[in-house]
């Protein structure tokens, strides 16, 4: 899974741009997930507005986060919206959300004018219909587009803020892996816990490549398995007593 937001005022293209992105990337044969944030009470899901015109270019799932819950279409205690995307959106390519996301993801702005420039790090392009110096067409320059989000999109980091890559919050580290000081393996929550061996009961250490090559592996093993979906933590229990009995029958 790979996040990418598209922010700005209203009435800076900002849907048509994410609806063509879902569009292009569907048609590229990715799974597509569509992640609204919103300060409007309703109504939900009309007819014209973002959240149908996303359903319409084919988003996959579809969820919609104000400041009183989120719509799935159900309402709930607003969750923090790392911990939300983690629980609903890991087994998608992308996760393209529309809004002013508080998160470590990068991101376009779109804009109408110069002044709604701003100093966010993340922002990798400014979009404008509009004649604004240094930005992007949505529509003349949507390849080009549609070229940043595949490659500059970003995998979704712990947001745990826990300083143990040497960075106070994750967005600070984010902004040092754009600037190219540091590699995704820096992030010791991401990649130390990705891959856990316990043998015994007793926690075997792994480097980031030997986890990336046991996980892979494993992975690979059971993409060919029904049922299977790339989400959330797989637990495997091997007896080595009676694996290597079988082994002994071949």
């Amino acid at each position: 899974m790979r996040l990418f937001a598209v922010y700005g005022n209203s009435n800076t293209g900002k849907t048509t741009l994410i609806t063509n992105l879902i569009k292009a990337l569907k048609d590229e044969g990715k799974k597509v997930a569509y992640l609204k944030l919103t300060k409007h009470k309703g109504p939900f899901d009309v007819e014209g507005k973002d959240t149908q015109r996303a359903r319409n270019n084919g988003a996959d799932k579809i969820a919609l986060v104000h400041d009183k819950g989120v719509v799935l279409w159900d309402y709930t205690k607003k969750p923090h919206l790392a911990d939300f995307i983690r629980r609903n959106f890991l087994s998608f390519d992308f996760v393209l959300i529309e809004g002013n996301a508080e998160l470590a993801v990068t991101r376009i702005k779109c804009i109408s004018k110069e002044e709604e420039k701003d100093s966010d790090k993340l922002v990798l392009y400014y979009c404008s219909f509009a004649d604004v110096k240094d930005t992007l067409h949505p529509e003349r320059d949507f390849a080009r587009i549609l070229s940043i989000v595949k490659e500059r999109s970003v995998p979704l980091l712990p947001h745990l803020d826990c300083a143990e890559c040497g960075f106070p919050k994750c967005k600070e580290f984010l902004h040092n892996y754009l600037d190219g000081r540091v590699k995704m393996r820096d992030c010791k929550v991401l990649y130390e816990n990705a891959v856990v061996v316990r043998v015994n009961g007793r926690r075997i250490e792994m480097k980031s490549f030997v986890q990336n090559f046991i996980g892979s592996t494993i992975l690979g093993a059971l993409s060919s398995l029904r049922g299977f979906e790339k989400a959330g933590t797989v637990d495997i229990k091997i007896d080595v007593n009676a694996l290597l009995s079988l082994k002994e029958e071949e």
